[in-house]
């Protein structure tokens, strides 16, 4: 792999956007990428459990190397294909002989040479070192004398790289000069916006973390158990031969149980570093301090520039100085300490190789607080160790954020435009009255792009002529609360009643109420409620997911949604035939997942990479305008597939596709 980020306190790292793929799920989004299945995933959870139980001292050697051969097994099975592979030709080589009674020459040499080609190839993970803003030591003389007291404090290996970003975070990220090697050139990576959210003390702490894991030799050990499952992730990811294929669906849940175990503990000892390096107040203040500028930045400062995007179709040049200008000024008392309830509620998980911040508050000796306020900066460790630079750094950091994010803001900048043009269709119809799928599709647009004040009175229409509006409960309850009238919890509490995808959001938003009204212990009944259905929700998340081995079942759409499907479908007349079937869910039974497969107009099936990419487009385009159009069925997936491209597409989706079509009453178009 690339190298091995080892993030400070969060696994979300702070960015502009968000991934939009070829299946598109209109309710929840989200990513197919390392995903497994539920069944994958069940086993996983029960595996992980059962070491942290089983194996208490997991940063033992014996730990280490039950590790280390699990992950040697992976190159061993690899290896031992090749040479199988190999010897069939030498029997091939063997056989014609007998058959033509006269020898072939083939010098045997050439052969083993042949072999260790393709090894290389194959076990060869390609390292790319990072092209971030480096830091000069004759430059920065402060922040490098801070890194080499640490690191002689620490006795780690030599640092040789220290670069800069616009994330909130900081990083230890090894690149091996050789493939699979273990000789490494050490990148220390620093965030910007972190340095400026940190005191000096702070961010000390932060340091000692980072350097602690190279300390330990954690970062050449644990990137080589992550490059044997990139290997195994680029072997697989477009190879169904069974020999792989079988291999790696029991080997990945192993290694990656196995390594999040470790990499979790090495977290620790990490923290433990930090708070040996200062204090268990400033280790600990460390840790709170940055969950809660990343959460502001997540939410707060990330929404304002979502909502410029839908007005503007290129980035402002200033992000990053706009960025370190937000951190700088006062955290509200109350929202602070909200979030950091709402922080302090999560549990640690499967899906995070760090713990969650009140397991490594309790590790570095540090109770939980009740309650936290964001004590002043007098200076951020920014302009400690940047001074008069700092200006200078973040404008070099502007001009970056721009270019990497452009193409992004582009997308969403004509999303919404797209959003627009069907709301203003919409708009036109007042004088008609709207089904209600109808109705919920102008609520929602209005609602991202004008605002939850505009659209308030759009969702009071829907609750008046169905009250048992999940969306529509949510939306008016949400609106009430937030301006701090009690009727809004009962709009919530029926959403929640009504439908599970809007448990955790509503709970979020009645503990943030009963916070502000200083009712902490209703607050707390639904920051309990919140933390017990987190696990189903992500376990629904994971149904979600399309696969080859999916069955399905015949729709019970009304015929007026179905209808409705039908007249937005005929607008495009690169659909060729749609398909819509239902698929059963096991953690919310009575919430089925509907599944819209679109079969594609293709041309030619051998196409040039320039024309595949403009396929790919149009398919995109598609999905985002019926997204927006179809927003008013929740739950709802949408799959293209291009057949005459057969040649060029993943033989699982084709699959996938057939079992769509053999579904009774799937063919709606």
């Amino acid at each position: 792999m690339t190298g091995e980020y080892y993030f400070h306190p969060l696994k979300p790292r702070f960015k502009f956007g968000a991934s939009w793929l070829k299946i598109l799920n209109l309710d929840l989004q989200t990513e197919r990428d390392d995903v497994m299945e539920l069944e994958q995933q069940t086993k996983f959870d029960r595996l992980v459990r059962q070491l942290e139980r089983s194996t208490r001292q997991r940063m033992t050697t014996n730990y280490q190397l039950r590790v280390a051969a699990l992950a040697t097994l992976g190159y061993g099975y690899i290896g031992v294909i090749c040479l199988c592979l190999f010897s069939s030709l030498w029997m091939m080589r063997w056989l014609l002989e007998m058959i033509q009674h006269r020898s072939i020459e083939i010098d045997p040499h050439q052969l083993w040479v042949l072999f260790g080609l393709v090894a290389i190839v194959i076990f060869w993970v390609q390292s790319v070192p990072l092209t971030d803003r480096e830091l000069d030591r004759a430059e920065f003389t402060e922040l490098f004398t801070q890194i080499d007291e640490l690191s002689i404090k620490l006795k780690t290996p030599k640092i040789h790289h220290v670069v800069i970003n616009y994330d909130h975070n900081a990083a230890i990220y090894q690149i091996p000069h050789l493939g699979w090697g273990e000789w490494h050139c050490n990148y220390l990576l620093l965030g910007l916006p972190l340095l400026q959210s940190l005191t000096p003390e702070q961010f000390t702490a932060t340091l000692a973390h980072e350097l602690g894991h190279l300390a330990n030799n954690d970062s050449s050990f644990i990137s080589y158990i992550f490059r044997v499952r990139q290997m195994w992730e680029q072997l697989t990811i477009d190879n169904n031969l069974f020999i792989f294929q079988w291999f790696f669906r029991w080997y990945e849940p192993l290694i990656k149980a196995y390594s999040l175990v470790s990499v979790r503990d090495r977290e620790y000892a990490a923290d433990a570093l930090a708070q040996r390096m200062t204090s268990p107040e400033i280790a600990a203040s460390d840790l709170i301090q940055t969950y809660i500028y990343q959460y502001y930045l997540q939410t707060d400062f990330n929404r304002q520039l979502d909502r410029q995007a839908q007005t503007f179709a290129t980035p402002p040049t200033d992000v990053v100085t706009q960025m370190l200008a937000a951190l700088r000024q006062p955290l509200d008392p109350q929202a602070a300490s909200v979030w950091l309830g709402l922080i302090l509620g999560q549990a640690t998980d499967t899906d995070d190789t760090h713990p969650c911040l009140s397991d490594r508050l309790a590790a570095v000796g540090h109770p939980t607080p009740k309650s936290w306020t964001p004590q002043p900066i007098l200076q951020t460790a920014a302009e400690y160790f940047f001074g008069d630079r700092l200006a200078d750094l973040a404008a070099e950091l502007d001009l970056k954020w721009y270019e990497s994010h452009t193409a992004v803001w582009l997308e969403r900048h004509q999303q919404a435009q797209q959003q627009q043009a069907h709301l203003a269709t919409l708009d036109l119809q007042i004088s008609q009255e709207l089904t209600i799928c109808v109705a919920t599709v102008r609520a929602n647009l209005t609602t991202e792009l004008h605002g939850e004040s505009v659209a308030l009175p759009l969702w009071q229409e829907i609750l008046a002529q169905a009250p048992e509006h999940p969306r529509a409960n949510y939306q008016v309850g949400k609106f009430l609360v937030n301006r701090g009238h009690f009727s809004g919890c009962f709009y919530l509490e029926k959403a929640i009643e009504l439908e599970p995808d809007l448990v955790i959001s509503s709970c979020e938003e009645l503990y943030r109420f009963h916070a502000f009204q200083e009712d902490f212990k209703s607050a707390e009944i639904y920051l309990d409620w919140r933390q017990q259905h987190l696990p189903k929700q992500w376990r629904s998340r994971l149904e979600r997911q399309l696969a080859a081995t999916d069955r399905f079942t015949t729709h019970a759409l009304t015929v007026d949604i179905l209808t409705e499907i039908q007249t937005q479908l005929t607008q495009y007349p690169i659909i060729a035939r749609a398909y819509l079937v239902c698929k059963p869910m096991q953690v919310f039974k009575d919430r089925p997942l509907y599944v819209l497969a679109i079969e594609l107009v293709g041309s030619n099936s051998w196409r040039c990479q320039k024309q595949l990419e403009t396929d790919s487009q149009l398919e995109f385009d598609l999905c985002q305008q019926l997204q927006i159009e179809l927003g008013f069925i929740e739950r709802l997936v949408i799959a293209t597939f291009t057949k005459n491209r057969s040649l060029f597409s993943d033989r699982q989706d084709l699959k996938l596709l057939e079992n769509i079509q053999k579904t009774s009453a799937a063919h709606i178009f």
